[in-house]
């Protein structure tokens, strides 16, 4: 839309999905299958036409609408031309029986081939249009016709109704927006005063967005990151340098954070549509349905009522959460699919990094064909290089194949002839193993595995599509998507990816490992107009410049921490932590956090590595040290768990609370304990994560490219780790904290030349050299 102009452009495609709605979520009538069978399908068809058949015919129509000009394109399958009349042909496939549904009429196919009616009609001046709707069965000769003949009276009356709903939502659109932009341009500063770096910041953000380019920025807790991205990326929005915002983080705690700055600006007066995605399994009402009418209330007739939900969730700005769930119950529609509905109508869209990122995962309503100038804000970006890495890797493991074989022997012979031949070739491929190693790496995945899975995927997809329901449906269904997880990655797959192989007990597991995600990262970037990576913990930049795929355009900002230098001490213990040391030295460890503990009551938090260090250590502090009460982070926590575990950290507690964590988990980064609650913190080790098959392919490939590969498999990765854990301890202007690491590579120049300017490290010898220091400090 140009709404300067007052011109539209849309598909024929587009302007059918946007508003001809009926029906349920997903009815199971005619059911996608793999584009590039579809096309084989639509060609084979094609050429079996006479001579008179045109396939694929562009075609195009302008009208106007008071005072709106609409561009309105697409491309017909084929038009059969006889001398006495034309015949407009869609062709649709399926991978089920077209005359199973015979009396179930599609009403988006016919709206889709009814627009091509009218735009034809019109370009050749036709009383009435003959046109033919052609179903084909994929994997099968099957094909099913319907023809009808369209007068052009009813197709202009079909054509008027469609475009007066577009330009009413057009309409609906633009006022909106010029509400927006006057608001914006009355937006203010939220706060009575930039914190130091903050100003800085934003004009950076704002210069960067403006030139199209990228931006990684260092900011430390407190500084206000969040708002110093988020106000100058309104006013490029108002100037209309953006369309629309993308705020990724990689934790909800990153959500809340972002929804409860745009709240304070809508306080201020600013109007904008800001929708928040949760993820499916969290939305959804019914976790243990599937999308369909018989099993879900709210995916029955849910075309039905969608128009009305998105016409009242457009009453209100700000769309989280609580706000489309509630929307959802009260028209009956499925809360997840109305998140994404009203995504397109919304200026900011606050979401998890694999919405942009996964290609498995994306919103491909906006980034299959992009049409606007988005801008990426990517929150605690330090996150994105092991979630990249995950996204663009799939694994397999031979005992699910078997599984599932065993569950559909009798009722499915096809899929259990396919799952055999795959584990078969799973077997052959776990055999060649070098020197009958656990694990190991080839640089190519066997091209008869390949097409064993791929064999899989086609008979597997013949019954899914029957949508039928059976005891190992469910099993079934997950193996699918995980073959075609793993096939699609086999399209990304070159030089930067491993074939990496791991045996365990009766299990072999096959995962195409990411190395570098540079390449695939790069190609998402070039969708985005400006990115923002932002987090208090980017160093060097340089290695997340690279990492990213960033052009050499990008640039970096490393802001100094605003408060004052004086109200954090830091101190390095000359301890070794590695891991052939760390019995002998479990009890030094144990007594250094007991002095740092030891002289003032207050909350502390230690972390380590791994859990099993931490339970090494926490079990030596207990019995030198039972006078102090210990909180211990236990794997998998639940969300309450979390927050119970975060509630003990009371600003009101009377006796000092000793907190022991892993760095990197959930307290390791995004909590906000500010004053009392958190008097200290101790990082015990550098936070290398541990050597294995993997990390040493990434040393291998970094040192290939950049001769870094030491720094980019393990330094990197886990010093940034402990500048997270250690940003917990000042939050505010007010905050006085200390912070011990425990490591002797922390002594090291590598290390320290990597440490905050403003981290005025002081080494100690041992506990009591600490007592010493820290007395100081506090006194």
């Amino acid at each position: 839309m140009n709404p300067k102009n007052k011109v539209i452009y849309i598909s024929v495609r587009d302007l059918v999905e946007r508003f001809v709605r009926a029906g349920d979520l997903t009815s199971g009538v005619f059911i996608p299958d793999r584009a590039t069978a579809a096309i084989a399908l639509h060609q084979r068809i094609q050429r079996s036409r006479p001579e008179a058949y045109e396939p694929e015919v562009v075609i195009s129509h302008t009208c106007k609408s008071g005072p709106w000009s609409i561009h309105i394109s697409g491309r017909i399958d084929g038009i059969f031309r006889y001398e006495d009349r034309m015949v407009i042909e869609e062709i649709k496939t399926t991978v089920r029986n077209p005359e199973d549904s015979k009396d179930v009429e599609n009403p988006h196919h016919w709206a889709q081939l009814k627009l091509y009616a009218y735009m034809l009609s019109m370009e050749h001046d036709l009383a009435s249009v003959d046109t033919c709707l052609t179903y084909a069965r994929l994997y099968s000769n099957a094909t099913w016709e319907i023809q009808r003949t369209f007068s052009r009276t009813d197709l202009e009356a079909f054509f008027s109704r469609l475009i007066l709903r577009l330009i009413q939502r057009t309409e609906g659109i633009r006022h909106f927006h010029n509400l927006r932009d006057q608001s914006i341009g009355f937006l203010r500063f939220p706060f009575k005063e930039c914190r130091r770096g903050q100003q800085r910041m934003m004009e950076e953000v704002y210069q960067v967005i403006v030139d199209g380019d990228q931006l990684f920025v260092q900011a430390p807790t407190g500084i206000g990151k969040t708002m110093a991205v988020i106000l100058p990326a309104l006013k490029t929005l108002s100037q209309g340098k953006i369309d629309r915002m993308f705020y990724l983080t990689a934790r909800s705690t990153g959500k809340q954070v972002a929804e409860e700055a745009f709240s304070i600006l809508m306080d201020q007066g600013l109007r904008m549509k800001m929708v928040t995605l949760t993820a499916k399994e969290k939305i959804c009402f019914h976790d243990d349905a599937e999308c369909n009418r018989d099993e879900c209330e709210f995916a029955k007739g849910y075309h039905d009522r969608i128009d009305e939900a998105i016409t009242r969730a457009f009453e209100t700005d700000c769309l989280g959460r609580d706000v489309i769930e509630k929307i959802a119950r009260q028209f009956m529609v499925c809360p997840f699919e109305l998140s994404l509905e009203l995504s397109e109508m919304a200026d900011c869209i606050i979401c998890d990094y694999n919405y942009v990122f996964d290609p498995q995962a994306n919103l491909r309503r906006f980034f299959s064909r992009p049409r606007e100038a988005y801008l990426f804000l990517v929150d605690e970006a330090h996150n994105l290089v092991d979630r990249s890495r995950e996204m663009f890797s799939a694994d397999i493991q031979k005992q699910d194949f078997l599984y599932v074989r065993r569950q559909v022997k009798k009722a499915l012979p096809d899929v259990y002839s396919a799952l055999g031949k795959v584990n078969t070739r799973l077997l052959r491929f776990m055999k060649a193993s070098p020197d009958r190693a656990q694990a190991f790496a080839e640089r190519e995945l066997p091209e008869d595995l390949w097409l064993a899975l791929s064999d899989f995927i086609k008979v597997c997809e013949k019954w899914l599509a029957l949508n039928r329901d059976a005891p190992f449906r469910e099993a079934l269904l997950e193996l699918y998507f995980g073959v075609t997880r793993f096939l699609k990655v086999t399209e990304l797959f070159d030089a930067s990816y491993a074939v990496c192989c791991e045996k365990f007990a009766k299990n072999f597991r096959v995962r195409l490992f990411c190395i570098d995600p540079s390449g695939s990262l790069s190609s998402v970037l070039e969708k985005s107009r400006a990115t923002i990576f932002f987090s208090a913990t980017l160093t060097p930049t340089e290695y997340f410049q690279k990492i990213f795929g960033c052009g050499e355009a990008s640039s970096g900002l490393v802001l100094a921490s605003p408060f004052p230098q004086e109200n954090l001490c830091v101190t390095v213990s000359n301890v070794s932590t590695l891991f052939r040391n760390r019995r002998n030295t479990k009890e030094m460890v144990a007594g250094l956090i007991q002095s740092l503990v030891l002289q003032k009551i207050g909350n502390y938090l230690i972390f380590f590595p791994s859990y099993s260090y931490m339970t090494m250590v926490v079990r030596s502090f207990e019995a030198l040290f039972p006078e102090f009460k210990t909180l211990v982070q236990t794997p998998r926590l639940t969300e309450m768990d979390r927050e119970r575990f975060l509630e003990k950290f009371s600003r009101h507690n009377a006796s000092t609370l000793v907190g022991f964590a892993v760095m990197g988990g959930v307290f390791g980064e995004g909590i906000d304990l500010v004053g009392d609650r958190l008097t200290g913190a101790a990082v015990v080790g550098v936070g290398m994560p541990p050597p294995n098959l993997e990390r040493e392919l990434i040393n291998a490939y970094f040192t290939e490219q950049y001769n870094a590969g030491y720094e980019f498999a393990y330094i990197f990765p886990g010093f940034n780790k402990v500048l997270q854990a250690s940003g917990r301890v000042i939050r505010s202007e007010t905050d006085r904290g200390v912070v011990l690491l425990i490591d002797r590579r922390f002594t090291s120049r590598n290390y320290q030349s990597m440490f905050p300017d403003d981290w005025n490290a002081k080494d100690v010898r041992d506990p009591g050299d600490l007592s010493r220091v820290l007395r100081e400090f506090w006194d």
